[in-house]
């Protein structure tokens, strides 16, 4: 994530991860962008999840009620998220883009036993049920669906027959 400041320098970044035993949240500094995972154990600060009060988003985050605080960007105010684990203390975070917010508020909530309420998930939730609806309309008009896929077919002996759009 871009570190938040209140210079608007924003070439500072820093890096959150949950622990393999989902019980803390490390987090800390980095200087450059990461290439792949950072290990949790390099980075220095640390929270454990049963020290979370809250995750609260957009306009409710500590960051955004700060004076002048991106308060004119509607963009930023939708990706803004933190998490509450002390009457003064937050972390903040403003995610790169809307799936990374949804995957982090939904993970959270998850972690914390409560609903996942995000577009992402109501969109996922909705597929899926109607998935689910077609299947069973199947089933009604006597279709029957197999227990295990149909066999994958041998390949074929040249692959000629491809089609190279010209």
């Amino acid at each position: 994530f871009r570190k938040i400041s209140n210079r608007r320098r924003q070439d500072k970044l820093w890096y959150c991860r949950l622990s393999p035993n989902h019980k803390v949240l490390h987090y800390g500094d980095l200087e450059e962008c990461p290439q792949g995972e950072v290990p949790h154990d390099s980075l220095q600060e640390k929270l454990p999840v049963a020290d979370i009060k809250a995750i609260v988003t957009g306009k409710d985050c500590p960051h955004m009620k700060e004076k002048g605080a991106h308060k004119q960007n509607k963009e930023v105010l939708d990706l803004a998220f933190s998490i509450l684990y002390d009457p003064e203390e937050s972390l903040n975070f403003i995610a790169p883009d809307k799936h990374e917010y949804c995957i982090w508020t939904d993970g959270l909530n998850a972690l914390l036993g409560k609903d996942m309420s995000s577009e992402q998930t109501r969109t996922d939730l909705d597929t899926l049920l109607s998935m689910e609806m077609k299947l069973r309309l199947l089933d009604l008009e006597n279709i029957q669906i197999p227990e295990v896929p149909p066999p994958i077919p041998k390949e074929p002996s040249n692959y000629d027959f491809v089609y190279d759009g010209n």
